[in-house]
């Protein structure tokens, strides 16, 4: 299931705030715990989204959010870690955005960092539609799954960047054991 979404609301005229808990990140957090837990009771998995700080629709897919390390620990994140630790949500969705000049994509800060090292996140990261521009940084960089096609992560990009050593097949085993863990925790295999 694609959601929750968590971000804040910062521009109120953001084209998917109405489907978001507020500006309040305890709130959100809150709100978002309980909605992934409810929905992974029943053997769904919840994708929370659009991690991170993607708060507008004009040039959303493009728009560099300069935010600093501290505001994006207590305001931006809070939801994010709870989904993460808290409600040990199975997906989370990468956003359209750049933040601080890099897109969500291929943030190493966000995604390697804080997600899989910081919060120890295990299950699948996906991109948002059309939100993979290119393939190495995204391979190296922790998206596991390019939505809604492979234009980028795919056998005649990521093949010739393994080979070249410009990304390692330890990337690549990690983004598969990932993928397969949220198979394997929905009981897609026997």
């Amino acid at each position: 299931l694609l959601g929750p979404n968590v971000n804040i609301a910062r521009i109120p005229l953001g084209g998917r705030t109405f489907e978001a808990y507020g500006e309040d990140p305890y709130l959100t957090s809150r709100m978002g715990v309980s909605f992934i837990e409810g929905v992974q009771s029943e053997g769904v998995a919840a994708t929370v989204k659009h991690f991170d700080a993607n708060n507008q629709e004009f040039e959303r897919m493009f728009v560099n959010e300069k935010i600093s390390k501290l505001a994006l620990n207590e305001i931006y994140m809070p939801a994010f870690k709870a989904a993460v630790r808290q409600a040990h949500v199975l997906c989370v969705m990468a956003a359209y955005n750049k933040v601080n000049g890099t897109f969500c994509t291929a943030n190493q800060y966000l995604l390697d960092k804080k997600l899989i090292h910081d919060w120890g996140f295990k299950g699948l990261i996906m991109s948002d539609w059309g939100g993979v521009h290119s393939a190495v940084p995204v391979a190296n960089h922790g998206v596991d799954l390019e939505m809604p096609t492979g234009k980028f992560l795919n056998d005649s990009t990521l093949i010739p960047a393994i080979k070249s050593g410009k990304v390692k097949i330890a990337a690549i085993n990690e983004k598969v054991r990932r993928i397969l863990r949220v198979m394997f925790e929905l009981h897609l295999f026997n």
